[in-house]
């Protein structure tokens, strides 16, 4: 296996050789990195970068929030975001008075959270992108939902209860969205 560091265009990749067949490009916070075959030239290499030049440019645009903060590196959401919101379901759980039957959570594109008929609540992985003030109204949010399976003043009024700002978060959690 041989390792070659290379630029083309400002797009710094890296070349490994292996014994396989095809040709996989995978774009790494500061580089590209190239695995193919022994067989494959630096001249497809970079023809095959410049193809997917606006594709790895947008990658490397790509931000990665935690908190609410802009990080160098990515974030294994998996992992990080249970450790989370885990304590603040316990935390806000005693204090409500309201207990999920089952936490799980997802990959989700349109919702942070969802409460069953069944009070199990499934929380998105990409709630660690907020900043800890909004991830708490997510939380409060759904915990209301043991409580009140629709959007009326009964649950608005559950919501503020534990969190007389949750407006001003509602609004933060939509400027948010919108920014990122």
């Amino acid at each position: 296996m041989e390792n070659e560091k290379c630029k083309i265009e400002n797009i710094k990749y890296k070349i490994i050789r292996k014994p396989i067949k095809h040709l996989y490009m995978e774009v790494k916070n500061e580089y590209v990195e190239i695995r193919c075959n022994k067989f494959v030239s630096q001249k497809f290499i970079e023809e095959f970068i410049l193809k997917h030049k606006s594709l790895i440019l947008k990658k490397f645009d790509k931000k990665h929030y935690f908190l609410g903060k802009i990080v160098e590196k990515e974030i294994d959401y998996k992992k990080e975001t249970p450790k989370i919101v885990l304590p603040l379901v316990e935390k806000y759980s005693k204090i409500m008075r309201l207990y999920p039957s089952k936490i799980s959570f997802r990959f989700n594109k349109s919702r942070w959270g969802s409460c069953s008929y069944k009070d199990s609540i499934v929380f998105n992985y990409y709630l660690a992108k907020l900043p800890i003030r909004l991830i708490e109204y997510v939380v409060i949010h759904e915990l209301s939902h043991i409580k009140h399976k629709h959007h009326k003043k009964p649950f608005w009024d559950e919501v503020e209860r534990v969190l007389p700002d949750f407006k001003e978060r509602i609004k933060n959690l939509r400027k948010f969205e919108k920014e990122n």
